[in-house]
């Protein structure tokens, strides 16, 4: 067994235009599957891009609102997450902060849709 840390100590904050009020704690190197726990303090955002390998966010903590190809933000929360293909536009944006794990792979494809909760 390998302990991993994924604490605010164990995180860096990248130095890209696309992050704003975010830190990132890798649990994987940056090969085969990209694992990472994101923090996005209030206020933060991951602006819009188009995902280079199919990609899944997790929320563990907090609330914000994604988007994907059509542009149009909706609500997420802890214990929720959503998938991006290859290529999809998608934005991340949150007020009062969140935490989420961020998985990309080539290959990475969800389970069967789950209803989303009203």
């Amino acid at each position: 067994m390998e302990r991993l840390r994924f604490d605010a100590e164990a995180a860096f904050i990248p130095n890209e235009e696309l992050l704003e009020r975010v830190t990132i704690a890798p649990l994987t190197p940056p090969d085969a599957v990209k694992a990472a726990i994101f923090r996005l303090a209030a206020g933060g955002r991951i602006v819009r891009h188009p995902a280079t390998v199919p990609q899944i966010l997790a929320v563990l903590e907090g609330a914000g609102r994604v988007s994907g190809a059509e542009g149009e933000l909706e609500p997420i929360a802890a214990g929720e997450a959503v998938y991006w293909s290859a290529g999809e536009e998608h934005e991340t944006v949150t007020e009062g902060g969140l935490t989420a794990l961020v998985l990309e792979a080539e290959g990475l494809r969800p389970r069967a849709p789950s209803p989303r909760p009203r």
